[in-house]
């Protein structure tokens, strides 16, 4: 299962976190909201060509070195950090925001990865370092749960390559993958139809709207051949988990 906007909306963390540190920005010698924005933004971008498929492309502390040596034409180590710091807190706080906001909903989910966990391996497959995974997972998870996390930095490569993949399978021990769980067509649903594992995509983390799962089918290049494969959409998490019961 993915983990990030299929289990949480970590868009919307993500967003909000960055938008309070750029509230800051004269603390940290921005003129500006604007100006933050701009130096964090190419940052960010650079980060993403430079890094190309590599995890570390998402982590902030590199995107802030680089704003310090285009800011202040030097590094600046507890500036750097500073923001790290500050960047952490503002994040953890918008998961206990989001943790108490749906409450009700993560009982709910809860409730039915105890009853799959009992008869299934829980694997959560995550494109993000480590670090910031398991920041997430001890504030949203019950202490005594039975899941695994394989995150792209341990593997070296993300979703949806062979490599994040076949580690995967070695982490359930041989046992047949029954289906893969998450929100991106090319990096969880694709990724999975391509080594053989039945896709569920989820549109949100919690819908408003009436539950329902559709038929979908997408295609892509296997081996330079184009081919179509089949898999399931649901309307939200708790949906898509309810076909495992």
């Amino acid at each position: 299962m993915d983990f990030d906007n299929t289990f949480l909306d970590s868009i919307g963390i993500y967003e909000d976190t960055i938008k309070r540190l750029m509230r800051d920005a004269k603390e940290y010698g921005f003129s500006s909201v604007k100006e933050f924005s701009d130096f964090y933004e190419a940052a960010r971008k650079e980060a993403k060509v430079e890094l190309k498929d590599s995890p570390s492309n998402r982590l902030r502390l590199i995107y802030f070195k680089k704003m310090s040596l285009s800011k202040h034409g030097t590094l600046d180590p507890k500036w750097i950090l500073r923001l790290e710091k500050n960047y952490f807190k503002f994040f953890q706080e918008g998961i206990q925001v989001r943790k108490k906001k749906f409450e009700k909903e993560y009982k709910e989910i809860f409730a039915l990865l105890k009853t799959i966990a009992e008869k299934q391996k829980l694997l959560f497959c995550t494109n993000e370092n480590l670090r910031t995974q398991l920041i997430k997972f001890g504030l949203l998870f019950p202490k005594t749960f039975p899941y695994a996390i394989l995150s792209s930095e341990e593997v070296g490569k993300e979703k949806p390559s062979e490599e994040f993949f076949a580690m995967a399978y070695r982490l359930v021990s041989g046992e047949k993958a029954v289906a893969m769980i998450g929100d991106s067509l090319k990096d969880d649903v694709q990724g999975a139809l391509r080594y053989g594992i039945p896709a569920i995509r989820v549109q949100s983390v919690f819908s408003k709207t009436k539950p329902f799962i559709e038929e979908k089918t997408t295609v892509f290049s296997v081996d330079g051949n184009e081919r179509e494969f089949s898999y399931r959409e649901a309307s939200d998490l708790r949906t898509a988990l309810k076909l495992f019961l």
